[in-house]
């Protein structure tokens, strides 16, 4: 896993991270507990909320992840509408 912070925000971790190989966090951003992060996958500027799975590949730019979210391989979460439609 990589973390990136920009200067002035931070990176928040819960517990519970299970996380692959190349995973990206980029700051701000905060996570809640029990998320699982596969291969290749990016999180930047996002508020993830609890028991989320983002799969390989997937892409996590600016928004909020409701509890039990799973964003499939190789997804491109970039508008709240897609975050919420990610519900279980």
């Amino acid at each position: 896993m990589v973390a990136v912070i920009l200067k002035g925000t931070s990176i928040r971790i819960g517990n519970g991270l299970n996380t692959d190989d190349n995973g990206v966090f980029h700051g701000p951003l905060e996570v809640g507990n029990n998320l699982t992060i596969g291969d290749d996958a990016i999180l930047f500027r996002s508020k993830v909320s609890n028991d989320v799975t983002i799969d390989m590949g997937a892409i996590v730019v600016a928004v909020t992840l409701p509890d039990n979210a799973k964003v499939p391989d190789g997804a491109v979460i970039t508008t709240q509408k897609q975050a919420d439609a990610l519900k279980a």
